[in-house]
């Protein structure tokens, strides 16, 4: 193997006012051309990591170790030797829309960069930002170098941000979670391009993210963290195959599908006739289409799967289902109501039955109330208890049945980890024994370890009260494992729905054919 551009060792991280280091002794190397999954569950220490490697550990963090990098020891570096190591490590980050400046054109921040680190005139480093767009797949790039980050798709905007890190000349490159927000074929997209530059430039490429099928479809080895140090460094297959540590066989094992019961599911509960809907019109645009006479059925204790690339009116369905958005057209069925989506009306009676979990519990509970009024606040707006007080039994009730101690109900949503606070916002859907919960996108920014418990209280909570289902996801494998029955979304039509197995095994429509193929694949 070549020596090591990236070579670290002994780096350990620790936070102010604590004396033990979250980071303990990690050792890590890359070499020209190589790939290194950094794996392991949320709070592992993988983005402080890779944080670390650049200088931007948190402020007043102690970091010791060395972290040599073209044969430089750069872990004390001062300011004028970090601005030269953030010149050979590029950094991809998690979240393009906040890694970007909101107010600077797409093609004055990738300009910036390539004039500071390559030393280039304006117009060399315009010209060089339009090629790296055009390398990275971004379409019209010269259009685009005007564009502001709110105007491209998620997808977009990732590119950018690897087109953004390229424009330093960078020997390595460090992918944080790069593509865990993004659907299937985008997912797919970035991750095919991200090896394709290391193969054509011999990039260095670090791979952070608690996806295994991502590392096991990119990394030539896996590195898998727990709580703070690397307990298992091996060959990716080996790691999969025959994972030595038990944090590697318990991140091997969440891959598998969790199990579905196959019981006859009851009745019919729900129905959508010819939902249409589109987004109003503005000044300078004309109205958009983002659901065009869609309809499914959905019975007592099923769950169905709706998947489909972002944008192709997933999240959208669901707020017209809770009265949260208006439709241009449609009828909703639920029990004995029914309800023209186009109208305004009461819809009290349908969403004490009919409950939402959105994707981000951080963004949708309310920072400034604790676990027991948030979990209890539907109990006393529907009559159900007097007060918050006296909802108390109710919400140690509700707390039990996802997992969470009732000693929890003092805290606020920031002092929760994700999965504590996705386990209160299904504590407050059920709050009022709804019939059916839509979860949007409900666990797809929790790591493997998360997701799986999330999905086992939801399925031992549907099998003890026969909730219905209605799952929004970009994740087949997920859809394909937990759900009995898939829908497929594709420009606001749902082209195809059927089982799972079926589905999956003999899909029908084009796009249902091109998610499928667009699933990692495992080496």
């Amino acid at each position: 193997m070549s020596e090591p551009l990236l070579d670290v060792r002994g780096l350990s991280i620790a936070l102010p006012g604590r004396e033990d280091p979250v980071v303990a002794n990690v050792d890590l190397s890359l070499a020209p051309g190589e790939c290194l999954a950094l794996v392991g569950a949320s709070g592992s220490g993988k983005s402080l990591t890779a944080a670390a490697l650049v200088g931007l550990a948190p402020r007043g963090a102690r970091v010791t170790g060395a972290i040599r990098y073209a044969g430089r020891d750069y872990a004390n570096a001062d300011a004028q030797g970090l601005a030269r190591l953030r010149g050979g490590i590029g950094m991809v980050w998690q979240d393009s829309l906040a890694s970007l400046h909101p107010l600077r054109r797409i093609g004055a921040q990738i300009v910036e960069n390539a004039r500071l680190q390559r030393g280039l005139t304006r117009a060399q480093a315009t010209t060089l930002a339009a090629d790296l767009l055009a390398e990275v797949g971004v379409d019209a790039p010269r259009k685009r170098l005007r564009a502001y980050p709110h105007a491209l798709s998620g997808g977009q905007r990732q590119r950018v941000a690897i087109a953004l890190a390229l424009a330093g000349a960078p020997r390595v490159l460090v992918a944080d979670e790069a593509t865990s927000a993004l659907d299937a074929t985008v997912q797919a997209q970035v991750v095919a391009l991200l090896d394709r530059l290391r193969r054509e430039h011999g990039l260095a490429l670090l791979f952070v993210t608690h996806d295994l099928a991502l590392a096991r479809a990119i990394a030539d080895r896996i590195a898998v963290m727990e709580r703070g140090a690397i307990v298992e460094a091996a060959p990716s297959a080996r790691v999969f195959e025959a994972p030595a540590s038990a944090a590697a066989r318990a991140l091997v094992e969440c891959r598998a599908s969790p199990p579905i019961d196959r019981r006859v599911p009851g009745a019919a509960l729900l129905r959508v006739d010819g939902l249409s809907a589109s987004f109003a019109a503005g000044r300078w645009r004309p109205a958009r289409p983002a659901l065009a006479g869609v309809g499914f059925a959905l019975r007592a204790g099923e769950t169905l799967a709706l998947v489909g690339e972002s944008g192709s009116g997933k999240s959208t369905l669901a707020r017209c289902l809770l009265g949260l958005k208006r439709a241009d057209a449609g009828v909703l069925r639920f029990g004995d109501a029914t309800i023209d989506l186009a109208q305004a009306g009461d819809w009290s009676a349908v969403r004490q039955r009919l409950q939402l979990v959105f994707q981000d519990p951080y963004a949708s509970l309310d920072p400034h109330l604790t676990v027991q009024a948030i979990v209890a606040e539907p109990l006393v707006i529907h009559g159900r208890a007097a007060s918050v007080r006296d909802a108390a039994p109710r919400v140690a009730e509700l707390l039990d049945a996802v997992g969470l101690d009732a000693a929890l109900a003092a805290r606020y949503p920031h002092a929760l980890s994700g999965g504590q606070r996705q386990r209160v916002a299904i504590a407050r859907a059920l709050a009022l024994d709804p019939a059916c919960l839509v979860l949007d996108e409900a666990t797809s920014a929790l790591d493997v370890l998360v997701q799986k418990k999330i999905l086992d209280v939801l399925r031992t909570l549907q099998v003890a009260r026969d909730v219905a289902l209605l799952m929004i996801t970009h994740d087949l494998d997920l859809a394909a494992g937990f759900a009995e029955r898939i829908g497929v979304l594709w420009r606001g039509e749902l082209v195809e729905i059927g089982a799972s197995g079926d589905v999956f095994a003999r899909p029908r429509h084009a796009h249902t054919r091109a998610l499928v193929s667009a699933r990692l694949p495992r080496r």
